[in-house]
């Protein structure tokens, strides 16, 4: 294999590009953490929300295992 020598780069990028690149960094971790923050409080509101069932025992009549069928054509 032959080693390619590249040619050494001796100018920055422009100053337009630096500029958008910064920008759309700042952009997305603004978006990034903002995103975060918004999730953790609705996981609090969630939680802080929670209504408890007064049903202690279910009904034996309406359970699901007394509305069992089987067809008898089979």
């Amino acid at each position: 294999m032959r080693n390619l020598e590249l040619p050494v780069r001796r100018t920055l990028p422009s100053r337009w590009a630096v500029i958008v690149l910064v920008a759309c960094v700042l952009a997305s971790l603004f978006i990034t953490l903002r995103a975060g923050a918004q999730n953790a409080a609705s996981k609090a509101e969630e939680s802080a929300t929670i209504v408890d069932d007064p049903t202690l025992v279910p009904d034996p009549k309406e359970s699901a295992d007394n509305n069992i069928t089987f067809p008898v054509d089979i």
